[in-house]
C-alpha cells in the first residue's frame, strides 16, 4: 500500500503542494485516454470540456477513477480518516493552444467553510513545461485570500487574477507528471499554468475532495452534494450524492 511518509505530510501542510505519485499503470492509462476521447466526441459542439464540472456524477468510470483507493489512501493522510467527493472536471490545453490560467487561489471561488480542501490531479497524458503543466507557488496557502481582480484578457480561461504585487511569481515550480501520475495541492495555494506552444495536448482530470467538517453554502451552488467516500459523516452538513449507473456525459457548467 503507497501512503504517504510523515515527512510527506509534513511537505504538504508546509508547501501546498506534493506531485509524481504513480498511481495508474500503463493499460489503466489507455483506458482513461480512451474514455475521455469517448465522453468528449459525445458533447455538444458548442460546449467546451474545460467549463463542466461534476463528472463524477454522470460517469461511473470517472467516478471509479476518483475513488481509486490508492488514490484515496493519499488524500486520507492530508485530509484525514472522514472526507467526501465533490468536484471532478478535465483541464485540456490542444497543441498550440494559446489560452492562458492566470495566477488564482481556488478557496476564493468556492463557497466552502472551513477551508480544508485538496485537489488530485491525474496526468491523462505527459504534462510538462513543454506543454504548460500547471505551476504553482509553494507556501501561499498558508498567507490567506489574496486580492484578485476582474481580467479582460481574452486569453485567460478564468475571470479573476491575482492582482501585481500579492506575491512573486519568480517562485513558482512547475508540477511536471508523467501519464498516470498524481499531484496533489491545497485549495488556496497560487497556481496557474501558460499557453501550451508546443504539438501535444495536455489534459489532465482533477478531482476536489473535502474533510466532512467543511459546509457548502447551498445558496450559492444549490446541486452541491458531497459523496462520502472514506470513513463516516458524523456532521452531515451537504446532501449526498446518488452514485452513477451508467457512463455518461455532464454539460454542467463549472461553479
Amino acid at each position: 500500500m503507497n501512503r504517504l511518509t510523515g515527512e510527506q505530510v509534513e511537505r504538504y501542510h508546509a508547501h501546498g503542494y506534493l506531485k509524481g505519485f504513480r498511481v495508474f499503470g500503463d493499460a489503466e492509462v489507455r483506458a482513461m485516454q480512451q474514455e475521455f476521447d469517448r465522453v468528449l466526441g459525445l458533447l455538444p459542439p458548442e460546449t467546451n470540456v474545460n467549463f463542466v464540472n461534476w463528472w463524477h456524477k454522470k460517469n461511473r468510470f470517472f467516478y471509479d477513477v476518483c475513488t481509486t483507493p490508492a488514490l484515496l489512501d493519499y488524500v486520507e493522510d492530508l485530509l484525514g480518516p472522514n472526507f467526501y467527493l465533490w468536484g471532478s472536471q478535465f483541464f485540456v490545453k490542444d497543441p498550440g493552444d494559446g489560452r492562458v490560467v492566470p495566477w488564482h487561489q481556488d478557496a476564493q471561488y468556492w463557497p466552502l467553510e472551513p477551508q480544508n480542501s485538496c485537489t488530485v490531479f491525474i496526468a491523462l497524458w505527459d504534462c510538462d513545461r513543454e506543454n504548460a503543466c500547471m505551476r504553482v507557488v509553494p507556501g501561499t496557502h498558508r498567507v490567506g485570500l489574496l486580492r484578485h481582480h476582474t481580467t479582460e484578457d481574452g486569453r485567460h480561461v478564468l475571470k479573476q487574477e491575482i492582482d501585481e504585487g500579492e506575491f512573486d511569481p519568480a517562485e513558482a515550480v512547475d508540477l511536471e507528471l508523467k501519464a498516470g501520475e498524481i499531484s496533489l495541492h491545497d485549495d488556496a495555494i497560487v497556481h496557474g499554468s501558460g499557453a501550451n506552444h508546443s504539438n501535444r495536448r495536455r489534459v489532465g482530470f482533477t478531482m476536489r475532495f473535502s474533510s466532512t467538517d467543511v459546509k457548502c453554502d447551498l445558496n450559492v451552488w444549490p446541486t452541491f452534494q458531497a459523496f462520502l467516500v472514506r470513513g463516516v459523516d458524523e456532521y452531515r452538513h451537504n446532501p449526498p450524492g446518488i452514485l452513477p449507473t451508467e457512463n455518461g456525459i455532464t454539460t454542467t457548467a463549472r461553479p
